[in-house]
């Protein structure tokens, strides 16, 4: 038996193999756009550092005593008129220029807190940190003492904590970390 050329079936052929590539084209998209989504959304979370605790309290609704950032009692009216506003108002002071800093922190030779400026992960780049830090408010840093901590965390890896010190209490650490904070650095008060 000779087999003849039957052109319906040349046509089938080509047809077939067309669909085939354009088959595998489809897959092999589906499969890069699937790879894209799953790199975006599993993209490791960045180690943040947080506050320690609440940096905004709210006052007491019926009026009372509540304790200001220093722990100093502050007594909070219950209500203030559009009358009374007006006179606060007109007795604030007007500020020119910038703000004028608070009183200058002190350091306590071993205090139990410390401001945290820096959480790196090369131990190496510790003091390259801390130099430009210290070289951009001498004044400031001029009593500080450097520290770190260590501090492993887990599958994110080491972190080496940069933190200034020390202080004898929270205030001095806060009023440190206000100063950082102007120029535009981000501080957190710790405890040793």
């Amino acid at each position: 038996m000779s087999r003849s050329f039957d052109p319906r079936m040349h046509a089938y052929d080509d047809q077939t193999r067309h669909a085939g590539t354009l088959y595998i084209l489809m897959l092999v998209v589906a499969l890069a756009f699937g790879g894209f989504v799953w790199q975006l959304y599993s993209v490791p979370e960045i180690p943040r550092i947080s506050a320690s605790g609440p940096y905004k309290i709210e006052p007491p609704v019926d009026g009372g005593v509540t304790e200001n950032v220093e722990g100093e009692a502050l007594t909070v009216p219950e209500t203030i008129t559009p009358e009374e506003e007006t006179i606060v108002e007109a007795e604030a002071p007007l500020e020119v220029g910038p703000p004028q800093p608070g009183a200058a922190p002190s350091f306590a030779a071993n205090g139990p807190f410390v401001a945290q400026l820096a959480a790196l992960q090369s131990e190496a780049a510790v003091d390259p940190a801390w130099r430009r830090l210290s070289s951009r408010a001498p004044q400031l840093f001029a009593a500080a003492q450097l520290d770190v901590e260590r501090a492993d965390l887990g599958q994110r890896g080491i972190y080496y904590r940069v933190r200034a010190g020390y202080f004898a209490d929270r205030a001095n650490a806060a009023r440190f970390c206000d100063r950082i904070r102007q120029m535009g650095q981000d501080c957190i008060v710790a405890a040793r």
